[in-house]
């Protein structure tokens, strides 16, 4: 009896042994879990934290983009304010899912200026008490356009006569021929009917051709008889634009140039022309870098010269017409397509004629003219117009040069963005 007592005993004292060795063991094992779960517990508020914070910024992100789409394409006139600030808050900002992700705030500082600053907050929930918000701001700036960075381009129709031929070359190489001709004179138009580009029988393009965007190559660009494409048949993803050129308005007015049958004379001061005449056998030379706005007719009668001196550099406004005559020259002296630089206001909308045996070295943009190239033209260049008809052995040669050459004289420009900087944040806003 006394020994089963005993045993009793000694099997309570055991357990409570093991009792106290696993309270002490959970306590040291505690001891080691504890910093692990503080820091498990701070990293997932730090990730929280970043996860909100990064939310927050991509709404601040997504109002810079709201902005300008709403300069490019929208009407900024609804948003609040006036032509100093305008303003646009959007509440409960959903995903494409349909959760709400936050708030946005918006500001769009001189907005009808050419270089609008925009400043965008993005505010999210963080706590059943405050809210995070983060901001950016971008600087505008009117993206300029590349209106040659074609051969030739026309928003409609292009029809090349037998024998009409498109090639390329680079000005800073040289003059055209031998080692300095390439393939690279290539042609598109924004049509997207049949035979957009046409080539009659023996006309040929060493480049590609490009169709309208959606279009099918095959069924817009006609090839018949003998006529070669060297290049590929490719559409567009999107149309190109064709803005609208913006002449200036400071020029000092001259009234009407002419030249009598066989004079001689000289520019080296911009202006503001009623009329461009030159009778036959005349011969102008522009000496300094100017700027001319020709607000009447443009006319080249037969055997006469536009001559631009070395070095110099002139850009020509059209607003009425324009036809140069038989065996006329323009700028054959220095025979450098980047130094004509021809615009064409809304106004330039008629033909613009190029007569038999006549050369041109220049870059042409007129959005709303037809173009027509008599037989035996020689054009070194590029050209963008409304449409283009080439006749019989007119030959157009691309300058690579023109290719990343740049204008800001034009109506509606894009906004692109100038700069971008991330606001200091986040900051927290109690609810």
């Amino acid at each position: 009896m006394y020994t089963h007592k005993k045993d009793i005993k000694r099997k309570r004292h055991e357990e409570g042994m093991i009792l106290v060795i696993g309270v002490i063991v959970m306590a040291f094992l505690l001891l080691l879990v504890l910093p692990f779960l503080f820091q498990l517990s701070v990293e997932n508020r730090l990730t929280d934290k970043s996860f909100k914070s990064n939310r927050a910024l991509s709404l601040a992100e997504a109002g810079i983009e709201r902005a300008m789409w709403e300069l490019n394409f929208g009407d900024i006139l609804t948003w609040d304010g006036d032509s100093s600030l305008r303003t646009l808050d959007i509440l409960s900002f959903q995903s494409s899912s349909g959760d709400v992700i936050g708030d946005i705030e918006i500001e769009v500082h001189n907005p009808e200026s050419k270089k609008p600053l925009v400043k965008s907050r993005g505010k999210v929930d963080y706590s059943d008490s405050a809210l995070m918000a983060k901001g950016t701001r971008a600087e505008l700036a009117e993206i300029k356009y590349d209106p040659w960075n074609f051969a030739v381009f026309g928003n409609e129709d292009l029809d090349f006569s037998s024998a009409a031929e498109v090639d390329s070359y680079d000005s800073t190489e040289g003059a055209y021929g031998g080692t300095n001709v390439g393939v690279e004179g290539n042609v598109g138009t924004n049509g997207t009917f049949l035979g957009c580009i046409d080539l009659c029988p023996n006309a040929k393009v060493y480049g590609d051709a490009y169709s309208g965007p959606g279009s099918d190559p095959d069924s817009v660009i006609i090839t018949q008889g003998n006529s070669l494409i060297d290049g590929e048949k490719k559409s567009f993803y999107e149309e190109k634009a064709m803005p609208s050129v913006v002449p200036p308005d400071d020029l000092p007015f001259m009234g009407g140039y002419s030249l009598g049958v066989g004079d001689v004379g000289t520019i080296n001061s911009s202006g503001n022309f009623t009329s461009f005449v030159l009778s036959n056998n005349s011969v102008v030379t522009i000496t300094s870098d100017v700027t001319l706005y020709i607000t009447g007719d443009f006319s080249m009668s037969s055997n006469t010269q536009l001559n631009i001196a070395d070095g110099v550099n002139v850009t020509i406004y059209l607003g009425g017409t324009f036809s140069q005559d038989s065996n006329s020259q323009i700028n054959n002296l220095s025979q450098d397509p980047t130094s004509l630089l021809i615009m064409g206001t809304d106004s330039f909308n008629g033909t613009m004629t190029w007569n038999s045996n006549s050369d041109f070295y220049g870059a042409i943009y007129v959005p709303r003219a037809h173009v027509d190239f008599r037989s035996n033209i020689d054009f070194y260049g590029s050209i963008t117009a409304d449409t283009f008809e080439f006749n019989s052995n007119s030959r157009f040669h691309y300058d690579l040069a023109l290719a990343g050459l740049k204008r800001d004289d034009m109506e509606d420009l894009p906004y692109g963005i100038k700069s971008w900087k991330e606001e200091l944040g986040p900051v927290f806003i109690e609810k």
